[in-house]
């Protein structure tokens, strides 16, 4: 399981730089993505799930403790500044670690060490889910996850649609659910469907960036679309 980590940083050749060293300390098992400002990260870390971020705190709009006030962050936060007097706000606002620049590999390294615990569940087995026990009326029986085609969140109900044609009842939601299904095999396109891979049959982009989906077993009443924040993920997921 890789590591996503967010990098906050508004001057190229500190963003360069921190990411050789980390990309020099855990090689492949790290996915490293940059922003440039409270703007960009805020509407990044509303959209995307990351395990670890490391934040410049002078950036060209403002402090990066604005971040906070405008979304959740909920994920270890290692603050980089050139300036010594943060250090109190930094550590009420997730932070983990200080460092100052310029910072050695060192210095680096002792800061991940305050947050070894990411790196560690990275690396513990996750026991994904391989079956539901669904009803059929009043009898019961298994359905494999790998049956079915796509998931649909509809009025606070998750129905699952399997690769028959079935519709069955999911005793789950939407958000709790995607964390049990395999990454390989399953994408949460928007907030009402995750879908199976092996079910898509056709894939057209649309407007605003989004893509419109044929799948296995979709009703043809029914519409599943990609959103737009969630287009660029989907399409690096399936070059993967």
């Amino acid at each position: 399981m890789q590591i996503q980590i967010l990098i906050v940083e508004d001057e190229k050749w500190a963003f360069e730089s921190l990411s050789e060293q980390l990309t020099e300390l855990f090689g492949n098992r790290i996915i490293i993505e940059g922003v440039t400002s409270v703007r960009d990260a805020t509407q990044y870390l509303h959209k995307h799930n990351v395990d670890l971020v490391f934040m410049d705190i002078h950036l060209a709009d403002g402090l990066s403790f604005d971040i906070f006030k405008k979304t959740k962050v909920e994920v270890p936060v290692i603050f980089t500044t050139a300036y010594d007097n943060y250090a109190l706000e930094a550590f009420k606002n997730q932070g983990y670690a200080y460092m100052l620049k310029p910072f050695e590999l060192e210095d680096l390294q002792a800061a991940l060490a305050k947050v070894d615990f990411v790196f560690t569940k990275a690396e513990e087995p996750v026991n994904y889910k391989s079956r539901f026990l669904v009803k059929f009326g009043n009898k019961m029986k298994t359905v494999a996850v790998q049956d079915i085609a796509f998931f649909m969140a509809d009025d606070k109900i998750l129905f699952g649609y399997t690769f028959e044609g079935d519709q069955v009842v999911i005793d789950d939601t939407l958000s709790w659910l995607m964390p049990k299904l395999t990454p390989e095999n399953f994408f949460q396109i928007n907030r009402k469907f995750i879908i199976n891979i092996n079910a898509i049959q056709e894939m057209v982009k649309i407007a605003r960036g989004r893509i419109k989906l044929n799948m296995a077993a979709q009703p043809k009443d029914l519409e599943i679309v990609v959103s737009e924040d969630r287009s660029t993920d989907f399409q690096n997921w399936l070059n993967s």
